[in-house]
Order: C-alpha cells, then structure tokens, then sequence
C-alpha cells in the first residue's frame, strides 16, 4: 500500500502536476493527524474504561464492608443497650428499702458491670484506597464526608470503650472485683465458687450499697451509654454510606 502511494506521488511529480501533488499531500497529512487524533481518542477511551471498572470494582468492595460494618452494629449496639438497661435496672434496685429485693435478683443484674461491647467495623478496603489515593476515584464529596463522620464516631466509642476497659482490669470495677473475692458469686457459668469466697446476703448487701460502689455502676452505666449513642450515630451514618454507594453503582 505504501509503496503504490509513493508511486502516485511519484507520477504527479514526473507529469508535473504540481497542484495534484500538493492536494494529494495534503489530503495525507490530513489523513495522518486523523489516524492519530482517532487513536488517541481510543486510548483515552480505554482508559476511562479501565478508570470506569477501577471505580466499580472499588464500590463493590466498600459496599460488601460497609454491609459488614453494619451488621457488626447491629449486634454491637444490642448488647450496649441491654448492659446499658441493666446497669439502670441495678442502680434503681440499690436505692430500694433492704430486703424488698431478691439478693439473687441484686447479684445478677450486678454482673453487668464486668461486662465490655465489643465493635470493629469492616475498613480494609476504605484504608487501603485511602493509603494507595485510589479514594480519589470516588468523586463524591458527600459520600468522602460521611465515611468521616462514620469515623468520628466510631473513634468517640473507642474512647469511652478504652475507659470502660481500663475500669473493669485496672479500676475501680477492678477494685469491686477484689471486694468481692470472686465474680463466680453470680457467674454460675464460671463454675462453682471456692466455700471461703461465699458472702452472706448482708454482706453483699451492704458492700453493693456503699458510696464509691455505687458511683462505680453509675459511672460505668454513663460510659456504655455514650457508646451506645456513639454506635448509633455511626450506625445512622454506615447507613447512608451503604446508600450512596449503592446509588453511584447503580449509576455506573
């Protein structure tokens, strides 16, 4: 092909017609800048391809975590607001007239204060797109703003889960723990309690009654409180995540 090309160029010339040559030169060039006007236009249609798939293939994986997070929440949250129901159910208890109360009543709802929530949400996909920059496929300044308001949240139950950790092992739970010889004073499940750790029912009575115990419980009961209402703010923000997400799929 090139060479029967050459050949006409080459037969204006030695005929000299010079003004076939030139509109023939012409029309080539023209038809070269179209050959690379139309491959760079394949190209940059490849790439928005490619860049199209990167974002849905992203999407799909923060929706499946997002989906995760949430039933994580879920049962997060169910368990907060049963130690949260039980702590108050207790401190209500406590300020009732001594012996109007089953003991065994006492020592069961007591247990909650051992009790910690635990909550991880699912964030692999959205911490390695953050740390690789593909985050930036996204595009969606509404669905960047809710991720860190999901994480504002998230760090706000971490905080106050810390210090209810921090209680239970090292303060003043710890303290009520040592009070009491053995938590399988109401843990049945714990297996049976050693004869010389048995308290009398006034004894666990009064101990239950005293001033900084009681402060312990309602402590403990104000930290599961703001955990719960810190999972439910991050609930209510891992759903909107889940529907945007959904919705720029759809739209892909």
């Amino acid at each position: 092909m090139l060479r029967f090309l050459k050949k006409l160029r080459q037969g204006f010339l030695s005929e000299g017609n010079f003004s076939k040559y030139l509109a023939y030169a012409l029309g080539e060039i023209i038809l070269v800048v179209l050959g690379i006007l139309i491959a760079l236009q394949i190209n940059n249609w490849n790439e928005r391809r490619k860049t199209d798939e990167e974002r849905k293939t992203l999407l799909s994986a923060l929706l499946s975590d997002a989906d995760t997070t949430q039933k994580r929440l879920d049962g997060a949250l169910k368990m907060t607001e049963t130690i949260n129901n039980d702590l108050l159910y207790f401190l209500g208890l406590v300020q009732k007239s001594e012996g109007t109360v089953p003991i065994d009543t006492l020592k069961s709802y007591s247990s909650s204060v051992f009790q910690v929530a635990n909550f991880k949400p699912a964030t692999s996909t959205y911490d390695t797109a953050i740390s690789t920059g593909d985050i930036g496929l996204l595009k969606n300044p509404d669905l960047l703003d809710t991720y860190i308001q999901f994480k504002d949240n998230y760090d706000w139950f971490v905080l106050h889960q810390r210090i209810s950790g921090d209680m239970v092992y090292l303060g003043n739970v710890w303290q009520f723990r040592k009070k009491l010889g053995s938590t399988r004073l109401f843990m049945k499940d714990m297996g049976p309690l050693p004869k010389e750790f048995d308290l009398a029912d006034k004894d666990f009575y009064n101990l239950i009654t005293e001033k900084e115990v009681f402060a312990t419980f309602e402590s403990m009961q104000w930290l599961i409180r703001n955990q719960y209402d810190a999972l439910h703010r991050a609930r209510t923000a891992n759903q909107q995540i889940i529907a945007l997400l959904q919705k720029t799929l759809d739209s892909q």
